[in-house]
């Protein structure tokens, strides 16, 4: 989709404590010979804090940062990929009596990693139907601590982590411009992370371990993947950058930086580099010691680029993502300015 004034105008990060991957090695959560071949140092973990709640201070600092009176907020989609508190209650309504106020359409958005996709590209679309409406904000957050879920060997060559991220988007002028963002789904690969699992009952009221290692081996067992499947995979991923970039009216030279899922070093390289990107222009270097962040890990990325100044004004910064389903995500973001809380 291509994006006509959308600003960025707040950007907020709440980031637990990092675990080192040598207390993990020591405590038997992870094997030293795999810390070695995937690269990764660490995960953030937040322990009994839960996602509300860093969302609620991710979002806060956004909201400083932009200079927004929460009252204005017009749009809040809240982005999750795990339980973020009691079934049957929805995280939103918590920034909502904590912060933002009742008045506005607050929507739970459950895409997976790449939630935070589908989240601008709702957002974006609200605010170019109607030029009067107020910012909106896109927030992610998860605390992936559960006994059904084992945050270091859960996902093949990637450790979880925990963390919140909140933007602001407004039609104002921001510090940052959205260019394009776009997405598909490749349906031929949906059992990838479903596995043998059945559909009823679900796993967590029947008490079954997240566990997609063995739900990929299932899979490809089952002859899911194959060469065919491979190839569609890099072939998509290829054509969704390709959209992402001409909707974004840029060449893929244009681009400074790319932030992607934090993972193993050859699972990154193999994404980016077929590309045309160089790892050094990737966040894999930042990302490894924090382990993959839910739907969090592009913007935490971002803001970790601002603030260090790797990232400035005329520089255009690709986002990419990958979810279940299988979905792929690309969204373009040109630096206007220094932020004005980094001037």
């Amino acid at each position: 989709m291509r994006v006509t004034d959308i600003y960025l105008t707040g950007l907020g990060v709440h980031l637990p404590e990092v675990v080192e991957m040598t207390t993990a090695v020591e405590q038997g959560w992870f094997d030293a010979t795999q810390a070695e071949q995937t690269g990764l140092t660490g995960a953030a973990v937040a322990g009994e804090v839960s996602g509300p709640e860093m969302a609620l201070d991710a979002t806060r600092q956004a909201l400083t940062r932009a200079g927004q009176d929460p009252a204005g907020v017009d749009l809040l989609l809240y982005v999750d990929v795990y339980h973020s508190g009691p079934d049957g209650w929805l995280p939103q309504s918590y920034l909502q009596k904590h912060l933002l106020g009742g008045d506005l359409t607050a929507v739970g958005v459950r895409q997976g990693c790449n939630g935070i996709f589908g989240a601008l590209e709702l957002a974006a679309s609200h605010l170019m139907a109607d030029p009067g409406r107020g910012p909106a904000l896109v927030v992610a957050a998860d605390n992936l601590s559960s006994p059904l879920l084992n945050r270091w060997q859960a996902l093949p060559g990637v450790v979880m982590g925990d963390a919140a991220s909140a933007v602001v988007l407004s039609r104002e002028e921001g510090f940052a411009r959205l260019r394009s963002i776009c997405s598909t789904t490749i349906t031929e690969l949906e059992g990838l992370h479903r596995g043998d699992e059945p559909l009823y009952p679900a796993s967590t009221p029947a008490g079954r371990p997240l566990n997609f290692i063995t739900r990929f081996v299932q899979f490809n067992q089952a002859g899911g993947m194959g060469p065919d499947g491979a190839l569609l995979f890099v072939k998509t991923m290829d054509e969704v950058v390709g959209r992402a970039l001409d909707e974004a009216g840029i060449d893929a030279g244009r681009i400074a930086r790319v932030a992607f899922n934090n993972g193993a070093r050859a699972s990154v390289e193999d994404r980016v580099v077929p590309l045309g990107f160089t790892m050094e222009q990737s966040t894999w270097e930042y990302g490894r010691r924090l382990g993959h962040l839910g739907a969090s890990d592009q913007l935490v990325s971002m803001d970790h680029l601002l603030d260090t100044g790797e990232l400035g004004p005329g520089d255009h910064l690709l986002l990419l993502g990958l979810g279940p389903g299988v979905s792929i995500a690309a969204a373009v973001v040109e630096i206007l300015a220094v932020p004005p809380w980094l001037a």
